[in-house]
């Protein structure tokens, strides 16, 4: 479990969470094989198909990947009854960023011949993502160097949910992950990718755009380990679905320090984006979560 440390003295003191490294971390796998192996397969079948797709394919399963991102991190959620927020509802800036991460997602995938997957590549990736009016004082490209925090509209330091590591905290925490995503491992590359995720959200080095860049560097990951061939998963989709335990689950981490149930979900999302995104598997009547 991580820690929390306090920041400051006096009125300006805040307390901030700093999480476990990963490399100190023992997960004991032996309830998650069953879903370990179906997402395995479920992605070895998407690996197989999409050998043959183009880049014109590619490219539009990137675009929609993206969309799906973008609607997430703006709380376009999915409806279960139906109303959904497809693009041609969206402004000419809303179209714009979906096309800048669209963008940043491709150069990406080209740059992981030059690049390992590191502080630089995400920062390039967060510069070409955060181009716009919008990002004009969140530093794009750049990791912040101020406290941030998150919860609810109007919340401060001192009520929000969550409370990131501050920036000296956050930078060797960020450092250890860079060490551990790219360090040799017995471990499954799915549960890596599973810590990956979490660790990255966890540490939120940047002022903006964080949920975005982790689910490139999902997918540049599964990549790097041969899990996928091509950049085809919609995993934002599925994550768009279910953005209720999606966050719920990354928030019990923090909570607790029990990996386990979000790596579970994470497993099942992954399966269910690989499986098409008419597939349902999260909500089966016969999963119990704990």
């Amino acid at each position: 479990m991580g820690t929390y440390r306090k920041k400051l003295r006096g009125e300006a003191q805040y307390t901030s969470f700093v999480p476990t490294p990963l490399t100190a971390l023992t997960i004991d796998v032996s309830g998650l094989e069953v879903w370990i192996k179906e997402a395995e397969d479920a992605l070895r079948r998407l690996r197989e198909s999409s050998s043959v797709w183009t880049a014109d394919a590619v490219g539009d399963i990137i675009r929609k990947e993206s969309e799906d991102s973008w609607m997430l991190s703006a709380e376009r959620l999915f409806s279960p009854f139906g109303v959904l927020f497809p693009s041609s509802n969206c402004s000419d800036a809303d179209q714009a960023e979906i096309s800048h991460l669209a963008e940043a997602t491709t150069y990406a995938v080209g740059a992981l011949d030059e690049l390992p997957l590191c502080g630089r590549l995400l920062k390039n990736i967060h510069y070409l993502m955060c181009r716009g009016d919008r990002y004009e004082k969140k530093y794009p490209g750049e990791f912040r160097s101020s406290p941030l925090w998150l919860g609810p509209e109007g919340c401060t330091l001192k009520n929000a949910s969550y409370v990131p590591p501050a920036d000296d905290d956050m930078v060797e925490a960020f450092s250890a992950l860079e060490k551990f995503i790219n360090e040799d491992s017995d471990m499954s590359p799915l549960v890596r990718a599973a810590l990956i995720h979490y660790q990255f959200e966890a540490i939120h080095p940047f002022i903006d755009a964080n949920g975005r860049v982790g689910r490139v560097l999902n997918t540049l990951f599964l990549l790097e380990t041969r899990l996928l061939e091509k950049p085809v998963l919609r995993w934002s989709h599925i994550l768009w679905k279910y953005c209720d335990r999606y966050y719920a689950e990354l928030q019990r981490v923090h909570a607790t320090g029990r990996y386990e149930p979000w790596i579970r979900f994470f497993l099942l999302s992954l399966r269910e984006a690989a499986e098409g995104p008419d597939s349902s598997i999260i909500y089966q009547p016969m999963l119990r979560w704990e």
